[in-house]
C-alpha cells in the first residue's frame, strides 16, 4: 500500500466567524484570554477539544456528548464549512519577523510506517484523551506539525500564493499572524503532489500526542479487518529550516532541599561550575541553573562519558541532576516538576524560585532541528517536554473529518 500525501475536502470556519472558532495554542493563551473564550465565544473549538473548561465538573460520557453535539451546531448552522472540491492549502504563519510556509495535506496513514518519525516520549492520558475525542466527533481538529529536510523545494509555489488574497489572515493570541490559501487547480494539485513523492522522511515537530492517537485508532480499526486498512493523517508540513525551535525549561519544587548539597552533588559530576549572571546559553553542553538567589553556569560536557551517555541535555537535567543520583543521602526528593515553555525569559524562572514556587530553575538551550532529526533517524527518544515550537498551526482552521 503506496505512502501518499494527498489533498483533501476539509471543514474549515467561515470568514467572519475565523477568529471566535480558532483555538490557539494553550501555552499561548493567558487567563485573561482564555476567560474571554469561555465567556464571549459560543462556537469556539475548545467546546469540542475541552468541554471541561466550559464544565469542569461535566463526567466522561457527557463531556464526548457535548463535543460531538456542538460539533454538529458548527456545522448545522454553517459557521464551519465543508469545503467542495479536495484542495492543498498553503499555510503561513508570521512571528519574529519571519514568514515559515508551509502545506496542509491529508496522508494515507499505514500502521507501522516507517516515513513518519518521532522524537519525544507522551503522557498516555493525553493521547488517550484525543483519540476519544476522534473516535466521538469523526474530526481531526488541528493537525500534527511535520517536517522533512529532503532538498524538495517549494518556494515557486510558495511565491505564487503570496501575491494571492488569502482565505484568512488574522493575528492569534500569542502574536502569531495566520494567512491561508486554498490549491484547487488539478495542475498544481499535481505537482505538490508530485514533489512531496520525493520526500523519504517526515518528522513529527510538534503533535505526537495526536498522533498517537492515530496510531491507536489505526490499531483499533485494523483489528476489525483482515488486511490493513488506510486512514487519513491531518499534517501540516513545513521544510526544516523554517520551523523555530525554543526549548522548555525546568522548574523544580523538592519535598527536603539541602542547598549545599545540591551544589555539592552539582561539583562532584561536572567540572565547569560558575557562579555568573545570566548569560543566555549558545550551544548545547551549556545551561544556566538558578537557585539561592544566584546564577550558576553549568557546562555538562565536562563529564565527557556522561555526556554522551544521554542524547540531550534536558535528559541529563532530569535523570541525573534533578533526580540528584550523585547524591548519597538523598535528601533531596523530588515534589514537583514545571515545564515552562521557552516563550518565558529567564526572568520567570527568577520570579517562581524566589517566590518559594520552585527551589531551582533550569534555563535549558533549544534542540536544533538537525538534532531532532538525528535522534528520530536513530530511534531515540527523548523525555516529554524537550522541544517547544512557536510558532505553529492552530486547531480549528482546518479539519479532517474521517470516514471511520
Amino acid at each position: 500500500m503506496a505512502f501518499t500525501v494527498n489533498p483533501f475536502m476539509a471543514y474549515r470556519p467561515k470568514k467572519s466567524r475565523v477568529e471566535e472558532v480558532v483555538l490557539p495554542t494553550f501555552d499561548n493563551l493567558s487567563d485573561k484570554q482564555l476567560n474571554k473564550i469561555l465567556k464571549e465565544t459560543e462556537y469556539n473549538f475548545l467546546n469540542v477539544v475541552s468541554p471541561q473548561a466550559f464544565y469542569p465538573n461535566i463526567s466522561k460520557r457527557n463531556s464526548r456528548k457535548h463535543a460531538f453535539d456542538h460539533l454538529n451546531a458548527m456545522i448545522k448552522n454553517k459557521i464551519i464549512l465543508k469545503e467542495k472540491t479536495e484542495c492543498f492549502y498553503i499555510y503561513c504563519l508570521n512571528k519574529y519577523n519571519k514568514n515559515q510556509f508551509g502545506i496542509v495535506a491529508s496522508i494515507d496513514f499505514i500502521q507501522g510506517n516507517n516515513k513518519i518519525l518521532k522524537h519525544e516520549s507522551i503522557y498516555k492520558s493525553r493521547s488517550d484523551s484525543i483519540l476519544q475525542t476522534i473516535e466521538h466527533t469523526k474530526m481531526q481538529i488541528g493537525p500534527v506539525y511535520l517536517s522533512y529536510k529532503d532538498e524538495v523545494d517549494f518556494s515557486s509555489i510558495y511565491k505564487k500564493y503570496k501575491i494571492k488574497k488569502p482565505l484568512y489572515k488574522f493575528k492569534t493570541p500569542g502574536g502569531t499572524t495566520r494567512s491561508l490559501w486554498r490549491v484547487s487547480d488539478k495542475n498544481e494539485i499535481k505537482n505538490i503532489s508530485k514533489k512531496f513523492s520525493y520526500v523519504k522522511k517526515f518528522y513529527i515537530a510538534d503533535g505526537h500526542h495526536r498522533y498517537a492517537a492515530i496510531e491507536n485508532l489505526s490499531k483499533k480499526i485494523n483489528g476489525r479487518f483482515k488486511r490493513k486498512k488506510k486512514i487519513s493523517l491531518l499534517t501540516a508540513i513545513f521544510d526544516y529550516k523554517s520551523v523555530n525551535i525554543l526549548s522548555f525549561h525546568r522548574l523544580v519544587k523538592f519535598k527536603r532541599f539541602d542547598k549545599v548539597k545540591f551544589l555539592d552533588a552539582l561539583n562532584d559530576k561536572f567540572l565547569t561550575i560558575k557562579k555568573k549572571k545570566f548569560e543566555t546559553p549558545r550551544e548545547l553542553g551549556n545551561l544556566m541553573i538558578y537557585f539561592n538567589n544566584s546564577w550558576f553556569s553549568v557546562s555538562l560536557r565536562s563529564n565527557e562519558k556522561l555526556y554522551s551517555k544521554y542524547e540531550t541535555d534536558i535528559d541529563i537535567v532530569e535523570k541525573i541532576i534533578i533526580k540528584n543520583r550523585s547524591n548519597k543521602n538523598r535528601t533531596n526528593y523530588l515534589s514537583k516538576l514545571v515545564n515552562l515553555p521557552g516563550k518565558f525569559n529567564h526572568k520567570k524562572l527568577v520570579q517562581e524560585v524566589d517566590s518559594g514556587n520552585a527551589d531551582v530553575g533550569f534555563f535549558i538551550c533549544p534542540l536544533p532541528m538537525k538534532k531532532i532529526m538525528s535522534i528520530a533517524d536513530r530511534g531515540k527518544i527523548v523525555p516529554k517536554k524537550s522541544t517547544y515550537f512557536d510558532p505553529k498551526p492552530a486547531d480549528g482552521l482546518v479539519n479532517l473529518l474521517m470516514e471511520i
